[in-house]
């Protein structure tokens, strides 16, 4: 048998030494057990089947052990019986597992640098060819993924499984699938199994924080906006480098009234329950000193230490007339700082005034009754006697603890 040399293409007679040339192939086996045990530096053997740590394929001898040089697809000389190599790993005998014209290399040159496409499916068209390049269409399967990337030029892929782009630009066409349609601007414009617009979703639920950046939260057509807590949940203004506050704006929003809650030091925690009305005109607001609120229309005022009174109109003082008054009875500037009094029976008067307080008497004992005072201090020595005809005027206050009176005289 004669060899072409590799280096100057002359026939070379099968009496000369390959090795001279190349590695020496040396033996055709069934598995790696079956490589001959003593070869010679160079030799080359082909291991047909693969067994258990050990491939098939092509084994060089390094002087030491066979080195693994990787696997070889072999097909049959039907004219000669020979197993020889088949360098480009493609069934020679088959018509449609190659390129077998210029137009498809064509297309091949046309794909995109660096595009990557692994499709789970088969590619067809009308035509019958396969169209992946430029501007591809799936019309059925699913297409599992497309690298980051892959730009897309013209064209649509639909599909009616499942379509994954990552990265990928659409400079024009359209992605459509059984899930999502996606426009050549890269906006989803449908969505079978999600939504295209932030109104289709009906429950929605925040991941974190809604940070509104320059933006406003706003409604249209004079609709509200309602903060809904749930259950015994509330809405929480919080605070930042002040305490919580509301900010009530003018209608042009450039001056506005600040609430605000009391700082961090008062430690306070309180909760104040608005009034069921409105009130009525000049009612004041009062508190029943457990945050409950209330309007009333004249404001009891149990202390007042005033350091300087300006009084701008004049002092009303409370003016009470009592009937049928007998047995004990309270000298209480409760009852009205000036008091009319009619007589009915005797009267005997207890002193239920304090520091400061006084209250003026008008007496009426028309029947004479008799008129008995606490202990007190009487201007002019003692306690004067009362007209029976006119109403007497007597004024009573205290100093300290002690009790002081006075009859101004006779109402006639």
């Amino acid at each position: 048998m004669a060899y072409n040399s590799t280096h100057t293409g002359a026939v070379v007679d099968a009496a000369v030494t390959k090795t001279t040339n190349m590695p020496e192939f040396v033996a055709e086996v069934n598995n790696y057990a079956s490589l001959p045990g003593s070869p010679s530096t160079g030799d080359v053997a082909l291991v047909k089947a693969a067994t258990t740590g050990y491939s098939a394929g092509f084994y060089r001898y390094s002087g030491s052990a066979w080195v693994f040089m990787g696997s070889a697809v072999t097909t049959v000389n039907t004219q000669t019986g020979d197993v020889v190599l088949d360098a480009d790993n493609i069934d020679d005998g088959s018509t449609t597992h190659k390129f077998t014209n210029a137009s498809d290399i064509t297309r091949l040159s046309a794909v995109e640098a660096g595009a990557q496409v692994n499709v789970n499916a088969d590619w067809n068209s009308s035509s019958g060819d396969s169209q992946i390049l430029n501007k591809p269409t799936l019309t059925s399967g699913t297409v599992t993924s497309v690298a980051t990337g892959t730009g897309l030029s013209g064209g649509t892929i639909t599909s009616t499984g499942t379509v994954s782009l990552a990265d990928t630009a659409v400079s024009a066409g359209s992605y459509t699938s059984a899930n999502i349609t996606v426009d050549a601007q890269g906006r989803l414009t449908s969505a079978a199994n999600g939504v295209s617009e932030v109104s289709q979703d009906t429950s929605p639920v925040l991941g974190g924080d809604l940070d509104v950046s320059t933006h406003d939260i706003v409604s249209a057509s004079n609709r509200d906006i309602d903060l809904a807590a749930n259950g015994t949940g509330s809405v929480v203004v919080r605070g930042n480098d002040t305490s919580g506050k509301v900010v009530l704006n003018c209608e042009n929003n450039s001056h506005g009234v600040t609430i605000k809650g009391p700082p961090h030091s008062a430690a306070a925690t309180y909760t104040l329950t608005l009034p069921n009305d409105d009130g009525n005109a000049n009612g004041l607001l009062q508190t029943n000193g457990s945050g409950v609120l209330s309007f009333v229309n004249s404001a009891t005022l149990t202390e007042l230490d005033v350091t300087t009174l300006d009084m701008a109109g004049p002092i009303q003082e409370k003016a009470v007339n009592t009937t049928s008054v007998t047995g004990s009875t309270a000298l209480d500037p409760a009852n009205g700082t000036i008091q009319r009094l009619t007589f009915s029976g005797a009267v005997t008067f207890t002193d239920s005034l304090v520091d400061g307080e006084s209250i003026t008497l008008h007496i009426d004992d028309g029947t004479a009754y008799a008129a008995t005072w606490p202990t007190m201090e009487w201007v002019g020595g003692s306690a004067p006697t009362l007209d029976t005809t006119n109403e007497h005027i007597i004024v009573v206050w205290k100093v300290n603890s002690t009790l002081y009176g006075m009859a101004s005289g006779v109402a006639s």
